[in-house]
């Protein structure tokens, strides 16, 4: 059977892990990096070979055929790239999200452009990061515990607002002992030299987008914010779309775009792949992490982190909660070293 993963992210990566053979990879990138580490990579706590995975290297340990092209269309067994045509008898999108940005910014949607932010920042004092989900939030931590004056802007009411308020709170009232100025309410309508907004303009050095992300699509695929995909996680017969890219709703669950939904998503379709081969009946997907009860360590510089498990919160302590998860997140990139 020939196999097809598109996209070297977590999610195909994975799948390749747990299917273990005979397996092509099309993927134009030489490198997947572990977006959770970006806004520590941001301020030089960790380095570039700690959070990243040599696509050639996995590749020739696994056993993998790299296509090193970006995939355009899947159209008749056969999915279509800038420079060729590949068959296949079953193929896993696993392409991603690409940042929501504003003009003028930087963001932390690849390697490549948090360098570009990070050499930015060499220049700056005054820093304005849009968006506070949880990468906005680990960012404005961090820039803030290095010295920046940062300023965080929020279009709905409250910070981390796919949390419960009490996570909210907890974290707004950390931030505002730690000074960071927040604004929440505040849509942003431009960037130039500095942020204008519905509150004012705000004067900056640097403005980072952290305003959440948009799935990539592929030609060929029905994609409605994501490409749609069955409680089997299949986006039509014979292909399977998982991770950031699918749009995942099983039993009125969505899912979140987690590395840890990529993982749990890449393994149910390593298995529903031999049970095809099989010809025995596929496993229904069951969403881990939703959104309304989402898994997420956010963390909160200086050695810390918050936990919130299945819409539980946990704040206590938060040194170790901050070590538990960097030790979590160090043994899942050693899975693929």
């Amino acid at each position: 059977m020939d196999i097809v993963v598109i996209g070297g992210g977590i999610g195909g990566l994975e799948f390749i892990k747990e299917y273990g053979r005979d397996v092509t990879l099309i993927e134009p990138r030489d490198k997947m990096v572990c977006q959770a580490f970006l806004p520590e990579y941001l301020v030089g706590k960790v380095e570039e070979d700690e959070i990243t995975i040599e696509i050639s290297e996995f590749c020739d340990k696994n056993g993998v055929n790299w296509v090193r092209d970006e995939a355009i269309e899947i159209r008749d067994g056969k999915v279509i790239t800038s420079g060729d045509e590949l068959d296949f008898d079953l193929a896993v999108i696993s392409i991603g999200a690409k940042p929501f940005t504003f003009e003028n910014t930087y963001n932390l949607g690849d390697l490549e452009s948090a360098k570009a932010c990070k050499r930015a920042l060499e220049c700056a004092e005054r820093v304005v990061v849009i968006g506070s989900g949880a990468t906005g939030v680990e960012c404005a931590f961090e820039l803030r515990e290095m010295g920046f004056e940062v300023t965080l802007v929020e279009y709905l009411e409250r910070v981390l607002p796919a949390f419960s308020f009490k996570v909210s709170n907890f974290v707004a009232k950390l931030m505002e002992r730690e000074g960071i100025e927040v604004l929440t309410s505040c849509k942003v309508l431009g960037v130039n030299e500095f942020v204008e907004t519905s509150k004012g303009d705000i004067e900056c050095d640097t403005a980072i987008s952290c305003a959440g992300v948009i799935p990539n699509s592929i030609g060929g695929l029905r994609y409605e914010r994501g490409i749609v995909v069955d409680e089997f996680l299949r986006a039509k017969e014979k292909v399977f779309a998982i991770g950031d890219c699918a749009k995942v709703c099983v039993d009125n669950k969505v899912a979140t775009k987690t590395a840890y939904e990529a993982e749990m998503q890449a393994r149910n379709t390593a298995k529903n792949v031999e049970r095809l081969k099989r010809g025995e009946k596929l496993l229904k997907y069951k969403v881990r992490s939703s959104l309304d009860r989402p898994i997420s360590f956010v963390t909160l510089a200086r050695g810390r982190a918050i936990l919130i498990y299945k819409g539980v919160f946990i704040s206590r302590p938060m040194g170790i909660l901050y070590r538990l998860k960097k030790r979590i997140m160090n043994e899942f990139m050693k899975r693929y070293r």
